[in-house]
This record gives C-alpha cells, structure tokens and sequence, in this order.
C-alpha cells in the first residue's frame, strides 16, 4: 500500500493484488520474502490487464471516455466489501485506512 515501494497501482489494484497474493496489506515490505514479492508482481500484472479487459472499474459517476462504465467492479474479491464475507474462506472481511488509502484484506486468506 505505500506508494514509495510500489508505484502507480490504486487503491482498488493495490487491494485485489494483495488479495491474490495473500499478502497482509500491514506487513511491513521488509517482512516479505522475494517468492511473494513475484506473487504479487504476478498478481498486479494479471488484476491490471483482467481490469483493462473489463473496461476497468467504474465507481460512482466515473464512465470511461466513450461514456461505456467499467465491469471489473462487480468481480472484486475485497475492495468495498468490507464486513461482507470473503468469497474464498468466508470469513468477515476487515478494512483500514494505510497511509491515507482505504485497504479491504481477509484475515484468513492474507497473512
């Protein structure tokens, strides 16, 4: 989540890598191992290009410059789901503010 170790993924991005990689959005970066650091350059690359197929994530009032909304939001796993139950373990799932972003991670799934 802090943007002076990886730079340029949003909030939304940034919390559905995490996810996929089960990486804790808490942990500090110095606390993950190289494996999961490929998980999750891994996992950024696979959400961003399946977002970018989808037409990206239209929340709100934000539509795309051909006026299309983005269909990726109705296939997230965590963000803006908080207190929902997580799709994989079913577990509640919890948030927090990080460094001034909102973050949505499981507690089963994300260590």
């Amino acid at each position: 989540m802090d943007q002076r170790t990886v730079v340029g993924v949003g909030n939304i991005y940034a919390a559905e890598s995490l996810f996929r990689a089960g990486i804790h959005p808490l942990r500090p970066a110095g606390a993950i191992s190289l494996a999961r650091y490929r998980r999750l350059g891994d996992a950024i690359k696979a959400i961003l290009g399946h977002a970018i197929e989808r037409g990206g994530t239209t929340l709100r009032d934000f539509l795309a410059p051909d006026g299309a909304p983005g269909y990726f939001e109705q296939e997230l796993w965590v963000y803006g789901r908080e207190g929902e139950s997580c799709r994989a373990c079913g577990r509640a799932l919890r948030s927090a503010r990080i460094g001034q972003r909102a973050s949505v991670w499981c507690p089963g799934c994300q260590r």
